[in-house]
């Protein structure tokens, strides 16, 4: 019997109406397609809403209850959306984080998945069900529930997809993955395949459509991806193996806001690998990093999260931050075979009298932390030299 697995975000079941459109979509979906499972996030802003009622009550929120709290989120999606399966006669149930197998481990707000037990999943398939399940959650070795972070439901869907040996569709709000984010640049092309690769770089330097851990667990398992509009026939993106890299130099630029930009002096007995082994031992993301010796003072440079600030300022308080900066990353396959990118951007910077902190790259991207204040500038100056 084939499977699918489909993702609806909160943007898709923010009404009742919205929730009983998805209904209808899962419900006509599973005339073609034996078995369906639904995973879902919170409806609209519902996790920010309980996040803010949290500050309301405690100016420093215990993490576990945190988690406890926003995990209620999802558990009203999956109730609403089996009772509107149900009220058009078809059989739905409702699953959570938990019963659906999902096993995490590290801190809480940013856990990650440990296995996917999908008895249940598949025994409630067997028996005829739609199976709707809570995304962004799941329990750890203690018992407690934890969430995966933001996009915490995309990595749910792709990893029982994964389990369940089939493909995953994710629906959103936008069109598919575009060469730049078309709230940004109006006339963005829409993307109709990318590699794992690519789409993986793009999730990790800013572009919202997808987790980046979503990306990884598809790659690893060969779970093709479908990134598509919620409510329209009209072509999403697929995601799966290597794409042609001749196609194109350029295929996406991606933008990331509340970085941290964060500059210390190592003290005399202080060593870089110390350094990082606090900051590991912490779960704190690390970015681009930099190092240059003075003398004898050696001085580093490193970009985190903003959200990452108060757990850097825990370990020492001799850090130097600098907020209101950004990452804009110019992506493509093609990277690898069409030198000279690096210095096109050079020098189109350079002539445009904007300045930059840091710039760093991989086999397939090249990026650049520069103010927020310039960042709308750098995209159009990118846009135009790269044809995206």
């Amino acid at each position: 019997m084939k499977t699918k697995v489909m993702k609806f975000g909160g943007s898709s079941l923010a009404t009742a109406q919205k929730i009983k459109d998805v209904a209808k979509i899962l419900v006509d979906k599973k005339r073609d397609l034996n078995n369906i499972v639904c995973v879902v996030s919170a409806m609209g802003d519902t996790t920010d809403d309980l996040i803010e009622l949290s500050y309301k009550i405690s100016q420093k929120p215990d993490k576990r209850e945190m988690d406890r709290l926003i995990s209620t989120g999802e558990m009203i999606s999956i109730a609403l959306l089996s009772m509107a399966i149900g009220e058009l006669g078809v059989k739905a149930i409702s699953l959570t984080g938990e019963q659906a197998g999902f096993r995490t481990a590290g801190r809480h707000g940013f856990s990650k998945i440990l296995d996917v037990d999908t008895t249940l999943v598949e025994k409630k398939l067997k028996e005829g069900y739609i199976v709707i399940v809570a995304g962004f959650q799941g329990v750890n070795s203690a018992g407690d529930i934890t969430t995966l972070g933001r996009g915490g439901s995309d990595t749910s869907a792709v990893a029982l997809a994964a389990k369940l040996g089939c493909d995953c569709e994710v629906y959103t709000d936008v069109y598919g993955i575009y060469s730049v984010d078309p709230r940004i640049h109006k006339s963005a092309k829409k993307l109709e395949h990318l590699s794992y690769l690519e789409a993986m770089e793009m999730a990790n330097l800013g572009a919202k459509v997808i987790d980046p851990r979503a990306v990884e667990i598809a790659q690893k398992y060969e779970v093709q991806l479908y990134i598509a509009h919620n409510s329209t026939k009209i072509m999403g993106t697929y995601i799966d193996k290597e794409n042609n890299v001749e196609q194109s130099i350029i295929s996406n630029l991606s933008i990331q806001d509340n970085i941290l930009l964060v500059d210390k002096k190592l003290q005399k007995d202080e060593t870089t690998a110390e350094l990082f082994s606090k900051l590991a031992g912490k779960d704190i993301n690390i970015d681009v990093i930099s190092q240059k010796d003075i003398e004898e003072d050696r001085y580093i440079t490193f970009t985190s999260l903003i959200d990452e600030k108060d757990l850097i300022m825990d370990i020492s308080d001799d850090f130097h931050f600098k907020e209101n900066v950004s990452k804009v990353s110019l992506i493509g396959n093609a990277m690898r075979n069409q030198p000279g990118v690096a210095a096109r951007v050079f020098e189109l910077l350079n002539a445009n009298n904007v300045d930059f902190y840091q710039v760093s790259t991989s086999e397939i991207s090249i990026s650049y932390i520069v103010d927020t204040i310039n960042t709308n500038k750098v995209v159009k100056l990118l846009v135009k030299e790269f044809d995206l």
